[in-house]
């Protein structure tokens, strides 16, 4: 029996390409989620982190009466439901 051909079973090559695009942008939304979640609870485990000097403070009280910036750990969630939504 031979093979069962679908024409455009893939797609145009600009389908293609907006389909590749999309998920470049959709990992690199990940990924800067994932490195905002570091830069939040890094600190907690004595390990370095980045974050941006310029970026707002959102304060946040914890059990123990300290206040710790919660925008890194925001920035993460969104960044991170952001990218899975678009892939």
């Amino acid at each position: 029996m031979g093979e069962i051909e679908t024409p455009h079973a893939t797609g145009s090559g600009v389908t293609r390409v907006v389909r590749t695009a999309r998920a470049l942008v959709a990992y690199v939304v990940f990924g800067a989620g994932v490195l905002a979640l570091w830069a939040f609870f890094a600190p907690h485990l004595g390990a370095p982190a980045f974050w941006p000097a310029a970026a707002p403070v959102v304060a946040a009280p914890t059990e123990s009466d300290t206040i710790v910036d919660v925008a890194p750990l925001i920035a993460g969630v969104v960044a991170a439901a952001v990218g899975v939504w678009l892939r």
